[in-house]
């Protein structure tokens, strides 16, 4: 029988960090579980994490194989929309490339669903906020049928979470709900308008979202190797 929803789990904290606080609470958070002064990449070497972080870190790796960081082998990673928020993308030397770390790869899925959640949050606060006419978009069909199906997928992907089994997801299943929460988050950014497009409003979470599932996921080796 699978948990239900409302049931603990090791990963709660991190996606309710994710939920309340955002993309730069949620990812010390998720570096930090690894221990102190480390940094958890990507199966292919990237890492996301805060600057500070990465300024006081001297271990990188996937999760629970870490070693020492060489910061002379490291390529920074030339993004703007990490810059912006204080985030630093790069990619570090790993002994064996294309060995998918699945704890990560899990770890990461629960910080996206919370980030989703946390868009979430913001939508509903921006469409309650804006009016057509007399009626507030929140309350037009076409928005709560929008707002209904992201509930659902939301409740979808955190039941597929906790019905992993001990020795974690497969990489199609990875992919899958990778896929999965970024069409919740599409689907949140286009109720937003073009107010999801700027990097103050609340569509760089989602964009945050997406960079993670492009540098923790399987998915990224696939490309690279086309």
């Amino acid at each position: 029988m699978l948990p239900l929803p409302g049931e603990p789990h090791p990963r709660l904290p991190l996606r309710d960090t994710a939920r309340r606080d955002g993309p730069r609470s949620a990812l010390t958070a998720f570096h930090r579980q690894a221990g102190p002064h480390t940094l958890v990449c990507g199966p292919a070497g990237h890492v996301l994490a805060p600057r500070e972080l990465v300024a006081d870190a001297t271990r990188v790796g996937p999760a629970g194989r870490v070693s020492a960081r060489v910061p002379a082998r490291e390529r920074r990673l030339a993004h703007a929309l990490p810059a912006r928020l204080g985030l630093a993308a790069l990619q570090c030397p790993v002994p064996d490339p294309a060995a998918t770390d699945r704890p990560a790869d899990d770890a990461v899925l629960w910080l996206r669903l919370g980030l989703t959640q946390h868009l979430m949050g913001a939508v509903l606060a921006r469409l309650g906020e804006r009016t057509w006419g007399d009626t507030p978009l929140l309350r037009l069909p076409a928005a709560k049928s929008a707002l209904a199906g992201v509930a659902i997928a939301l409740l979808e992907t955190e039941s597929g979470l906790r019905g992993a089994p001990d020795d974690g997801l497969d990489d199609t299943t990875l992919l899958l709900l990778h896929q999965q929460v970024t069409t919740m988050d599409d689907a949140l950014l286009k109720l937003l308008g073009a107010h999801g497009l700027t990097v103050s409003g609340p569509g760089a979470t989602a964009h945050v979202s997406r960079l993670l599932a492009d540098l923790y996921s399987p998915s990224f080796l696939l490309r690279e190797a086309a």
